[in-house]
């Protein structure tokens, strides 16, 4: 399982599809198993490559109806053990609170029961989906008012009657993408969500026409929506290799800290996933934040001796070099600008350009490679660096 971690989390360092690995992250969250109830970790890994494969496909064909059928999911939540004389509901229940509808929107108790009854002999054998007909109840069963003989297919495809079911997933779209700002909606945010659901039910679940809409509104841009976002642990991980091109040093470690600031991939603390937002950070992971940020700069662990940025095993002089030799400018204010611009989603705070153009002339007014390392340490570890 250790070397899947390894395996995803260079994926996303590395992947020319950026969108779809944090799309792959999300849906991991979304559809949330862990592996150690699990205990198989092929069965992770091809549900990994399930939620990449079908990241912007259709939400209900593709996700909803193959999550169903993943061997993965079938046993994290135990349907396995779902059969016609002792119905189990965790499958039933999660689909409809955490996969589709959310908590208590549009069903209740009765609808729970009926649909685990749906979903009995949904099981697996080996590394593939198996339907087990003697362990299926095929009596009629009424779910939403409606009565059947309805199995799995058919429960999925009552779900998506309901209203709730295109809202539920462009909130969270919403809150992962755009702003995870704790509490409800604003006005104008409800409004982009409502026409997001509206895309999303009008092209019969496919995800892409909301993405397309989400990334080209005018709403994505505001200035209320940059950096309303905390980067979760892994996108401060991949973000930092990627941006500011450090070395990927040890992805072991990288992953040990990863879960030591609360995202072990493959891992999430329950069914629910993980909640993000402002609870990313707390004073342990603030600490360790900042430390992975410096072991991917300077390759310094925190049981190693103090670093020295002029001993650094790779340059970053590239970063600025555009910068130099424009006449009538001030090449170290510059220099320092475009840094925060380039490392923050927010604009730079004029009185940290100062500051820090300030700490450069008395450097020497030099920005060679232990000068921006060491401004690349202080960005790092500015409030700022955790927002996206």
């Amino acid at each position: 399982m250790a070397s899947i971690q390894d395996w995803w989390l260079e994926r996303l360092i590395e992947t020319p599809r950026p969108l779809q690995e944090k799309l792959t992250l999300f849906w991991h969250g979304h559809f949330a198993s862990a592996y150690r109830p699990i205990e198989d970790s092929y069965h992770m890994y091809l549900q990994n490559q399930f939620l990449r494969r079908n990241a912007v496909g259709n939400f209900k064909d593709d996700l909803v109806h193959g999550i169903i059928r993943d061997p993965a999911m079938i046993k994290y939540l135990n349907n396995n053990q779902n059969n016609r004389n002792s119905p189990n509901e965790n499958l039933s229940r999660e689909l409809m609170e955490l996969f589709t509808l959310g908590e208590g929107r549009g069903y209740d108790e009765e609808d729970i029961k009926e649909g685990a009854r749906t979903l009995t002999g949904y099981s697996f054998r080996d590394d593939g989906f198996q339907f087990n007909q003697r362990n299926h109840d095929d009596s009629r069963k009424t779910i939403f008012g409606r009565t059947g003989t309805w199995d799995g297919h058919d429960f999925v495809e009552l779900i998506f009657t309901r209203p709730a079911a295109a809202t539920f997933v462009c909130e969270k779209l919403y809150r992962y993408f755009v702003n995870d700002a704790p509490g409800g909606f604003t006005k104008s945010q409800a409004a982009v969500i409502r026409k997001m659901a509206a895309t999303l039910k009008r092209s019969d679940w496919e995800l892409k026409p909301v993405l397309r809409q989400l990334f080209l509104s005018e709403h994505f841009y505001d200035e209320e929506n940059i950096g309303a976002c905390i980067k979760s642990p892994a996108q401060l991980i991949v973000q930092c290799i990627r941006s500011i091109q450090t070395p990927t040093r040890s992805l072991r470690k990288l992953n040990e800290a990863c879960g030591i600031m609360g995202q072990s991939l493959f891992n999430p603390p329950s069914v629910k996933g993980w909640e993000g937002g402002r609870k990313w950070i707390n004073t342990s992971t603030l600490f360790v934040r900042q430390n992975v940020a410096i072991y991917l700069l300077t390759g310094r662990d925190e049981n190693a001796k103090p670093w020295d940025a002029g001993q650094s095993d790779f340059t970053v002089e590239h970063l600025v070099e555009h910068l130099q030799g424009i006449s009538g400018r001030d090449t170290v204010r510059d220099g320092v600008t475009y840094l925060l611009r380039f490392a923050h989603s927010t604009p730079p705070d004029e009185d940290r350009i100062r500051q820090w153009t300030t700490y450069v002339n008395e450097r020497g007014g030099r920005l060679d490679n232990a000068t921006i390392m060491n401004l690349l340490a202080l960005i790092t570890a500015a409030p700022e660096y955790q927002l996206c």
